[in-house]
């Protein structure tokens, strides 16, 4: 009996997947829109555009280590033979832009999982699921142009961040190497897109 059930099974599958293969094509481009949300917000955090903020985005100053005189007191005096305390040259803060604070605050957001993979899970889903879908094309090459988007506004952010000097050298390796990962999603969706056989 058990050897009926297993031969029955993908007969009684394939009308079910028959059924929803027309959903393939909305929740692909529902996982671009998502894409195209998140890129568009980041963006405009990197900018500084449409009244999009970062907490911590602002500039550091630099604060003065003297204390502060009441008014109407003089200074302690000091004692005879002694000289002022020494101030270190050069110890004053390098000034950080806003921008450059900024990239390096928004950068991780070009290279999270969800702008790498939602984009091929919807070109996975268009040109692989069951051949391809009638928009099979359009919906590969959206996902080209958000990847390519993410890459460059990610290169972008790394060369901002790297003006801080805020973050340690192994922050900027791993955020290359998110890059990188991006860069090959980027390649893989370019390969589907050229090829005749899987999108028309």
């Amino acid at each position: 009996m058990s050897d009926h059930l297993g031969k029955g099974a993908p007969s009684d599958l394939a009308p079910t997947w028959d059924s929803v293969k027309w959903l393939r094509e909305p929740i692909a481009w529902t996982l671009l829109a998502l894409t195209a949300i998140i890129l568009l917000v980041s963006a405009c955090q990197l900018f500084n555009l449409a009244g999009a903020t970062i907490p911590g985005a602002t500039p550091p100053r630099a604060v003065s280590n003297a204390a502060p005189v009441p008014v109407g007191s003089s200074p302690a005096p000091v004692p005879v033979g002694s000289s002022p305390a020494p101030v270190p040259v050069g110890s004053s803060p390098a000034p950080v832009s806003a921008f450059s604070l900024r990239a390096s605050l928004v950068a991780p957001q070009f290279i999270q999982v969800a702008v790498q993979a939602l984009p091929v899970l919807a070109v996975v889903l268009v040109a692989f699921s069951g051949g391809p879908t009638e928009r099979a094309r359009q919906a590969v090459q959206a996902a080209a142009a958000a990847l390519a988007a993410a890459f460059v506004l990610g290169l972008i952010s790394l060369a901002g961040a790297a003006g801080t000097q805020l973050r340690p050298g192994t922050w900027f390796i791993l955020e290359s190497t998110g890059l990188a990962i991006t860069a090959t999603a980027l390649i893989f969706t370019g390969a589907v897109m050229w090829s005749r056989r899987h999108v028309r």
